[in-house]
């Protein structure tokens, strides 16, 4: 029987790429309830490698545009058209897209509007990725939602502070892992790695300044003095950094203990049989490849980025944690994971609470009408 009181959510995306928040966004589509919800994505470009991982009974509709900025007045004839119930963003440019789009719509009209904060606003602004045209265009949109979800409570803070938002519009979500895609690629696998005899170090990202694969390359320069059997295997799509990679790579002539494996669609087989998972990113959010690691229970090796790592990894128990950019404390962590004891992770949700919480918010603006 079709449930006639569905709430209709529309989930924003600008390309389907394989970052932390296309992943973010696949993860809630799948995990919420069909019966409940009528989900629809709307991206500016659907050609990409995450096309294929949209979930079952979702609607897809592509604005087909070159730059998300031009997809203003497409986006809000489409908004207007499928006249939702809620509009979940998930990263700054289509923040920024969504709310020109909503400038002047009818408020009697107007969707809740959520905007999730993709990474840490502190940082963003230290690391010179946020310009004074952006920022004002972010906080202008940030004006126009109904809620900002914060991955972690410092971001929470960083938002109040950076962008002047009362703290009360922000609330604390956790990235959900969706357990059920993981636990179904795991079955029937085999190692993908050649030699067992080698200890496999797995990382993952695009390859990007902010991931500080060079800063782990250096210290697997260090790694490989002590112990030639150390392999790392490095997933994601290039961003415009392979080639310095590869450079800095054969330039310590680490040919044999480094490979990039490109983007794969199935990752957890190398995170499963892996000996150890290294984070070496510089800045992040709330990395989707930690939460999916302790799920894994692997040991973890990762860099102080954000304060709410030392909450993920127990130091010294599960993982061992490090300086951003410290190539010293890095190779010797990594030199000595079999010392860590990896264990059950409080902070892995899975769909148990997401439908109500997200009722709850439709339930929130169903009130202020």
């Amino acid at each position: 029987m079709v449930n006639k009181n569905k709430k209709r959510i529309v989930f924003i995306l600008a390309q389907l790429v394989s970052g932390g928040a296309e992943k973010v966004t696949m993860n809630i589509m799948s995990l919420l309830d069909k019966e409940l919800f009528d989900i629809h994505l709307i991206v500016m470009d659907k050609n990409g490698p995450s096309l294929g991982l949209i979930p079952e009974k979702i609607t897809l509709h592509d604005l087909n545009v070159s730059k998300t900025i031009f997809s203003v007045l497409k986006l809000r004839n489409k908004i207007t058209q499928l006249d939702p119930d809620m509009i979940f963003s998930t990263l700054i440019r289509t923040h920024i897209a969504l709310g020109l789009s909503l400038i002047g719509l009818n408020h009697d009209k107007k969707p809740i509007i959520i905007m999730r904060s993709p990474n840490s606003p502190k940082l963003l602004l230290e690391n010179k990725q946020l310009n004074f045209v952006k920022r004002f265009l972010l906080e202008f949109a940030y004006k126009q939602c109904d809620y900002i979800f914060a991955q972690t409570p410092e971001m929470k803070e960083e938002i109040h502070l950076h962008h002047k938002i009362a703290k009360d519009k922000i609330k604390v979500f956790l990235n959900p892992v969706n357990i059920n895609d993981i636990e179904k690629k795991l079955m029937n696998i085999s190692s993908p790695f050649e030699n067992d005899n080698h200890i496999h170090v797995v990382a993952s990202g695009r390859l990007t300044k902010q991931k500080g694969f060079d800063f782990l390359i250096k210290s697997f320069k260090n790694v490989t003095e002590k112990n030639k059997n150390f392999k790392l295997y490095i997933i994601g799509e290039d961003n415009g950094e392979k080639i310095n990679l590869q450079n800095l790579i054969n330039f310590y002539g680490l040919e044999n203990n480094i490979k990039f494996l490109g983007y794969q669609d199935n990752p957890y087989r190398f995170y499963y049989y892996a000996d150890l998972f290294v984070l070496s990113s510089r800045w992040e959010g709330l990395p989707n490849t930690i939460l999916e690691n302790l799920y894994l229970r692997k040991p973890i090796i990762a860099t102080k980025c954000i304060p709410f790592m030392t909450e993920l990894i127990q130091d010294g128990v599960n993982g061992i944690l490090v300086e951003v950019d410290n190539i010293e404390e890095m190779s010797e962590a990594i030199l000595n994971y079999k010392k860590l004891h990896p264990s059950p992770s409080k902070h892995i949700h899975n769909k148990e609470n997401l439908n109500n919480y997200f009722l709850f918010y439709l339930s929130e603006k169903e009130c202020l009408k």
